[in-house]
């Protein structure tokens, strides 16, 4: 499959990650590029919204469910506005004021340069993601990547995608089990749309993620900092493609495709904390509508990865309180206390006890750390250096405009959260990076939130510059003539906004055959050839069983290589293969409808010891097992011992 026989399929994740979300950005009356950057975060709660509520019901998840959510969602927001308005609410602003009232064709000017900007930002991504992925149906033969692609595969198949019960996917006898479902529903709508298999629908809503919502985040922070600037929403657009470690570290290592779309969205809904704070010159949200809208985005980021929504208090208490120190000392009171109490519930909170018992060890000293952050290449991802400098000029530039030293401190207390947890094993390392499960790699996603507002600032001060040098009729026509040049000449300089290096980036995890090669994914695609359908395949989920539902379309015993499996399950994951002699196989092959073995080539992470959970699964040449078809390592057998027993219907 070629990523032209893809482009439908990447529509419809387009029009998933855009469409649910643009009816209740209007109803709450936010425009512009700030509306525009907010519109897929609000898509996103709407999506997972919509399939909580229809298992709820008990509804097939799907495009009825999320039409009905919009709707909803829109007449609440909608109807919200409208009695602030009757209270007399509407009109009631803190911080600056809301912008004058700017003529119509200045407006759709700087609108527009913003938007061309995300377009140019996002295409460059866009293409450096498709060009490190390879072919759409590749996927990342990654640790977490089965648990994605399974799950993804559970939602197309059960049409239950609630982030409630979706956590039972590796606890099968528990009822309830929180994950967060966002990306796992879009993959399902795109996938149950255009009925490609699972691995092309999650390859196009990562793309998408990270080709849409970045850019226009990334346009929409800096057009707060500084207001309606051509030059600086533009520039930020373009160079959001240049940071190879925000997002799309996230898209390929891990794989953490549910965190990497949570990243993505992150700056439009930091941009909204921001306006509603009054940190800009002037405000773009009305009051109410932007309130409500925030609340939706917070659910929005809550399905996505909920470490989301601590990274947003975190990088926007620090600048809420420098960038509103001057209001008087009642404010200045109640902006620390609400920071000390983000401080306690990061530190100390019993939230997050669970993921304090996650340690990795730190792999660099802490002024190597430094280093990488502030050439915005953290965890060894290819330096930017354009980018970079640009970036160390626009710390220069805010620091000396105090109005906008807010936004040096988001970049600032990313920062500090990498090079602590990167560079150091202390106790406070451990207690601050809990939320992110103690992975440097997570927090080194966050360095291009303001990093690019930021490079896009120092640009914009660069073209100005240069501007005063250029004897053209008209301070705006110099500027605009000199940025594009500008602009281009950055483009030039840094090899198409570093798409080498995306490229890079992604390979480096979807590249290696780490589990499975070709032979043995195709094995795994011909599976409904020997399996009747309804029936499970089970293997060792280390040896690529796991996949057999995302791949093949059979649904597998052990979805993920790890899990709190039952009683039937465990026995056949130590037992199986001395079903003849062993009492009790057969009917737990009956319970879950087992027909079929795949034993896969064992290359997968060969010394975790956690493949010892599964010595009964390893079949090959066993009594009772008959061999039906084999590819390169990999093969599948029946079950011949249990060949009396009538298959009933398990949950």
């Amino acid at each position: 499959m070629t990523w032209w026989d893809a482009l439908p399929t990447l529509g419809v994740a387009v029009l998933a990650l855009l469409a649910p979300g643009s009816l209740v950005v209007l109803a709450g009356g936010v425009r512009g590029l700030l509306g525009t950057a907010l519109v897929p975060v609000v898509s996103v709660a709407v999506v997972a919204s919509a399939a909580i509520s229809a298992s709820l019901v008990r509804m097939p998840f799907g495009w009825s469910a999320v039409l009905g959510t919009v709707a909803l969602t829109a007449s609440v927001v909608a109807g919200g506005r409208a009695v602030a308005r009757r209270l007399d609410l509407s009109g009631r602003t803190a911080g600056r004021p809301v912008a004058p009232t700017r003529p119509a064709l200045s407006q759709r000017r700087w609108v527009a340069s913003g938007l061309v900007g995300a377009l140019v930002g996002g295409g460059t991504l866009a293409v450096g993601v498709a060009r490190g992925m390879g072919a759409p149906d590749r996927w990342p033969q990654t640790f977490d990547a089965v648990f994605h692609l399974s799950a993804a595969d559970h939602v197309v198949r059960t049409r239950d995608g609630s982030a409630l019960t979706l956590g039972t996917l590796v606890a099968p006898e528990r009822s309830h089990g929180f994950y967060p479902a966002a990306w796992h529903d879009l993959v399902s709508l795109v996938a149950t749309t255009t009925g490609v298999p699972v691995p092309v629908a999650a390859n196009a809503v990562a793309l998408v993620a990270v080709a849409v919502a970045w850019p226009l985040g990334c346009v929409a922070l800096a057009r707060v900092a500084v207001g309606p600037d051509r030059v600086v929403s533009a520039a930020a657009g373009v160079l959001a493609a240049g940071v190879a470690a925000s997002p799309v570290l996230l898209t390929a290592y891990g794989t953490l495709w549910p965190n990497a779309l949570a990243t993505a969205l992150l700056p439009a809904v930091l941009a909204l904390v921001a306006d509603l704070a009054g940190l800009g010159p002037s405000r773009s949200a009305p009051v109410v509508g932007g309130t409500l809208l925030l609340a939706v985005a917070g659910v929005g980021l809550t399905l996505a990865h909920p470490n989301a929504v601590v990274s947003l208090l975190v990088l926007a208490a620090p600048a809420i309180v420098i960038g509103t120190w001057g209001r008087g000392r009642r404010w200045r009171a109640t902006t620390v206390a609400a920071s000390a109490v983000i401080a306690w519930g990061l530190l100390l909170s019993p939230a997050f006890d669970a993921q304090r018992g996650t340690s990795w060890p730190a792999r660099q000293r802490m002024g190597q750390a430094v280093g990488e952050w502030l050439t915005l290449s953290p965890q060894r991802v290819p330096i930017p250096l354009v980018l970079a400098a640009l970036c160390l000029v626009g710390c220069a530039v805010v620091w000396r405009r105090p109005s906008r030293r807010w936004l040096l401190a988001v970049h600032g207390t990313a920062g500090l959260l990498f090079v602590l947890v990167s560079g150091s094993d202390s106790r406070l390392s451990r207690l601050v990076s809990a939320a992110w499960w103690d992975d440097p790699f997570r927090l080194a996603a966050l360095v291009g939130v303001a990093g690019v507002p930021l490079a896009a600032l120092g640009f914009a001060a660069g073209a100005e510059r240069l501007a005063a040098l250029v004897r053209v009729p008209g301070r705006a026509a110099a500027t605009g003539l000199v940025a594009s040049t500008l602009l281009a000449v950055v483009a030039l300089a840094s090899g198409g906004l570093y798409v080498a290096d995306t490229v890079r980036v992604v390979h480096g995890w979807y590249g290696p055959d780490a589990m499975v090669g070709a032979a043995e994914r195709g094995l795994l695609v011909r599976l409904p050839e020997m399996v009747p359908e309804g029936e499970r395949v089970v293997g060792n989920p280390w040896d690529g069983a796991a996949l057999s539902g995302a791949l093949g379309g059979r649904e597998p015993v052990f979805p993920h290589v790890v899990g709190a499996w039952d009683g039937d399950r465990t026995t056949l994951a130590t037992s199986l293969a001395d079903v003849a002699t062993t009492p009790g196989v057969c009917e737990a092959l009956n319970r879950l409808r087992v027909t079929h073995v795949f034993v896969g080539p064992g290359t997968f992470w060969p010394d975790d010891p956690r493949r010892g959970d599964y010595p009964g699964l390893a079949v090959a040449g066993r009594e009772g097992f008959v061999e039906v078809a084999t590819a390169g390592r990999a093969s599948v057998w029946r079950v011949t011992a249990c060949a009396g027993t009538t298959p009933v219907v398990a949950p």
